[in-house]
């Protein structure tokens, strides 16, 4: 099984829906930046696996213990003008998580405005990363071992979805209210994803519904428990209407 992020940006690419930027966090940095510059290259969005030949890639790493503000604003500088021959400009910050605080709020007032011609794609080691980053990034874990992890507990959410009960209701409340909120919106957008590959009826439309707007209210920082419980009261009221037609 891919690891989730492989399979969502492919998915997002291929409905063209691509996020503006991705924050992924990995113990092997160095591995997945590899792995990235190749599907990058095999979607044609790169023309040369060697990063070095294309123009329309950045690559920023520390530079010393840091990354430092005057990278950031070459970036900016150089990225200021819609790309030439290509669909994205884009950038990949190794290490993101040594930015200093000059140089992480500069690529935040990047990220705030984000041009339709610009993708980043930030690779930390860990969660260290300003809040306010993290917020507008796609946030993705790749788990080095345990790449099924994710993916096996959306399949369980989809599965308590399109069976919800008051047992199943309970259970999904349970399970899911004790995961960290990144690693609970990286399960919601695998799930929706799951269910787009094989939508076949109103109800998982639904579903889907409901799970999009878990989504932003997870992603606006609305209490998990809370944000479960609408989830549920959606979900068990679109069964409802959909059983009453």
């Amino acid at each position: 099984m891919k690891d989730d992020f492989y399979q969502y940006f492919n998915f997002a690419l291929l409905e063209d829906k691509l996020p503006h930027a991705f924050l992924t966090e990995t113990a092997d940095i160095e591995t997945n930046f590899i792995k990235i510059i190749n599907l990058l290259f095999n979607n044609g969005l790169l023309k040369n696996k060697d990063f070095n030949q294309c123009l329309n890639l950045i690559v920023i790493e520390p530079d010393g213990k840091e990354i430092k503000s005057e990278q950031i604003n070459n970036l900016r500088k150089k990225f200021s003008t819609i790309p030439y021959n290509d669909k994205y400009n884009i950038y990949i910050i190794k290490y993101a998580e040594k930015m200093n605080n000059s140089s992480a709020n500069k690529i935040l007032k990047f990220l705030e405005e984000p041009s339709s011609h610009t993708l980043g794609i930030l690779l930390a080691t860990n969660s260290q990363i300003l809040p306010t980053i993290k917020s507008r990034c796609q946030i993705f874990k790749i788990l080095e071992g345990n790449n099924f992890l994710v993916n096996e507990s959306s399949l369980i959410l989809k599965k308590m979805l399109d069976n919800l009960n008051f047992a199943n209701e309970l259970k999904l409340k349970k399970e899911f209210s004790k995961i960290e909120r990144d690693e609970l919106i990286n399960i919601v957008n695998l799930t929706i994803m799951n269910y787009n590959e094989t939508l076949t009826s109103d109800k998982s439309a639904n579903n889907v519904f409901a799970l999009e707007k878990l989504l932003r209210l997870l992603k606006s920082n609305v209490n998990i428990d809370l944000a479960l419980d609408k989830l549920c009261i959606e979900v068990n009221e679109n069964e409802y209407m959909w059983r009453k037609i």
